[in-house]
C-alpha cells in the first residue's frame, strides 16, 4: 500500500514560509505591490527560493513535498518531470486556479468542471488561440502603434501603464473604452482586495459596478474588439465571464514589455535583429525576433510567479500518495533560473526561442503549458511583439542609471519593474 508523500519538518516549513510562500503572497498574486517589490529585489527573494528548493530536494528527494498550514495541504513541486505531468494532466485530475474567483466565477480557470470544456472552447474561439494571427490582428497592430507614437520623453511605470491600458481597453472592449480609466481603477481595486483572499471583505458595490460596465461594452460589442468575437450568451456558458482575466493578462504583459525595454536599452546588439525585422516586415511577418525577446523577458521575470493546480482525486507520485484536494505549487523562477539545469539561466538569450532550446526537457513555461495553457498566448505575443518592434524602429532607448547598473550579467532574479525610468527619443 503506497504511503503518503513526505511532509516537510516544522523547521523546513518555517523556512519555506519565509523564503517561498510569504514572498509570493506579499508580492501580490492578483496585483503587484510596488513597495514589496522593492523589498523583494533588495532581499533577492527569488535567489533564496531557488537555494531552498535545492536543499529540500537534497533532503527529501524529488517530491512533491507536502506542507500543511492554514487548514490546507500544499505540495511544492521540486522536479521537472512533475511540472510536465501537472500541466499535461489538466483539468482532470489537476484543475487550474484563478486569483479572482469572486470576480469571475465563470472564467475558465475557476469554473465548474461540467461547464469548463464549453467555456474553454468559447474563450479560445474569441481569442483565436489556434490561429497564428487573430482575425482582428491587423486592427490590434494599428492600435498598438497609434498609442505608442506618443512615447517621446522620459516615463516611469505609472505613465507607461496608463498608455498601455488604453491599448488594452481598446483591444478588449473597443475604442469607446479608450479613456475609461474608472474601469481599470475598479479592476485594480478588486485585484488589490483579492491579494488578501478571504482576509478582506469583498467590495460588492465595486464588483457589481465593474461587471455592469463590462456587460454594457459586451452588449454593444464594437466591431474589431475582442468582445465582438464572443459567442452569444445562452445564459449558461457566460462567454463574457473571462473578460476580466483578459484585462488582467494584458496588463501583466505590459509589465514584461516594460522590463524588456529596459533590458534592450542596455544591450544595443540585441536590438539590431528586431530593428531589421521591423524595417523588412515581408521577411519576417510574425516578428520572430521581437516575439522571442518578449518571451525571454517572461522567462527571466515571470509575471505569473507561481502556477497552481489542485488535485480532484488522490494521485500517486513515485509510489507515494498525495491526498485529494492537495494544491500543487510550481514556482516558475525556480525552474526558469536554475543555472544547474540550463546554461542560459541568468542571461538575456532570446535566441533560445528561435533555435529550440526553450523547448527542451527542462520546463520553461512563461504561458504555462498543456490543456490549461494561456489561451491568449498568441494575442499577447502579437501585441507585445508589435510594441517592441515599433519602439525599436522609431525610438532610441535609454534607461535610468540605477536600473542600468542592475542589468549587468548575471541578470537579477528579482527585478522590480515599478522603479524603472525609460527615455524614448524619436529617431
Amino acid at each position: 500500500m503506497p504511503t503518503e508523500l513526505p511532509a516537510a519538518s516544522p523547521l523546513d516549513t518555517g523556512r519555506a514560509v519565509r523564503d517561498i510562500f510569504l514572498p509570493l503572497v506579499a508580492h501580490g498574486a492578483a496585483l503587484r505591490r510596488p513597495q514589496v517589490g522593492t523589498l523583494a529585489e533588495r532581499l533577492h527573494t527569488d535567489d533564496r527560493a531557488l537555494r531552498l528548493v535545492r536543499k529540500l530536494r537534497d533532503r527529501y528527494g524529488d517530491g512533491p513535498l507536502l506542507f500543511r498550514f492554514s487548514g490546507r495541504t500544499i505540495a511544492l513541486v521540486l522536479a521537472a518531470d512533475d511540472v510536465r505531468r501537472l500541466l499535461a494532466e489538466a483539468p482532470d485530475p489537476f484543475a487550474a486556479a484563478t486569483a479572482l474567483p469572486h470576480l469571475q466565477p465563470h472564467a475558465v480557470l475557476g469554473t465548474d468542471p461540467s461547464l469548463r470544456a464549453a467555456r474553454r472552447e468559447s474563450n479560445e474561439r474569441a481569442l483565436g488561440s489556434h490561429q497564428p494571427v487573430h482575425e482582428h490582428g491587423q486592427r490590434m497592430l494599428e492600435l498598438v502603434r497609434e498609442e505608442l507614437d506618443i512615447l517621446t520623453g522620459t516615463f516611469g511605470w505609472d505613465e507607461f501603464r496608463s498608455i498601455w491600458s488604453r491599448v488594452v481597453r481598446r483591444i478588449v472592449l473597443g475604442d469607446s473604452a479608450r479613456d475609461d480609466t474608472s474601469l481599470t481603477a475598479d479592476l485594480d481595486q478588486l485585484r488589490a482586495d483579492a491579494n488578501w483572499a478571504e482576509l478582506r471583505p469583498q467590495r460588492g458595490d465595486v464588483r457589481e459596478g465593474f461587471l455592469d460596465v463590462v456587460a454594457a461594452y459586451v452588449a454593444k460589442a464594437e466591431p474589431g474588439s475582442l468582445v465582438s468575437a464572443l459567442a452569444h450568451d445562452d445564459g449558461v456558458h457566460d462567454p463574457a465571464g473571462q473578460v476580466a482575466e483578459w484585462l488582467v493578462a494584458f496588463d501583466t504583459a505590459g509589465i514584461a514589455l516594460w522590463r524588456l525595454f529596459a533590458v534592450l536599452a542596455t544591450r544595443p546588439a540585441e536590438l539590431e535583429p528586431i530593428i531589421t525585422e521591423a524595417r523588412h516586415p515581408d521577411a519576417s511577418p510574425l516578428l520572430a525576433h521581437a516575439g522571442a525577446a518578449v518571451q525571454e523577458s517572461l522567462r527571466l521575470w515571470p509575471t505569473t510567479p507561481v502556477v497552481l493546480r489542485e488535485s480532484r482525486a488522490s494521485t500517486v507520485w513515485r509510489e507515494r500518495i498525495a491526498p485529494a484536494g492537495t494544491a500543487f505549487a510550481i514556482v516558475s523562477s525556480v525552474f526558469h533560473r536554475d543555472d544547474e539545469a540550463v546554461d542560459f539561466a541568468n542571461s538575456f538569450e532570446p535566441s533560445i526561442w528561435l533555435d529550440g532550446r526553450a523547448d527542451g526537457s527542462w520546463p520553461i513555461i512563461p504561458f504555462s503549458a498543456g490543456p490549461a495553457e494561456c489561451p491568449g498566448r498568441n494575442v499577447a505575443l502579437l501585441t507585445t511583439s508589435t510594441a517592441v518592434s515599433h519602439v525599436a524602429a522609431h525610438y532610441d532607448l535609454d534607461v535610468d542609471p540605477a536600473t542600468r547598473a542592475k542589468l549587468t550579467d548575471p541578470l537579477p532574479t528579482t527585478f522590480n519593474h515599478t522603479t524603472i525610468r525609460m527615455g524614448f527619443w524619436r529617431t
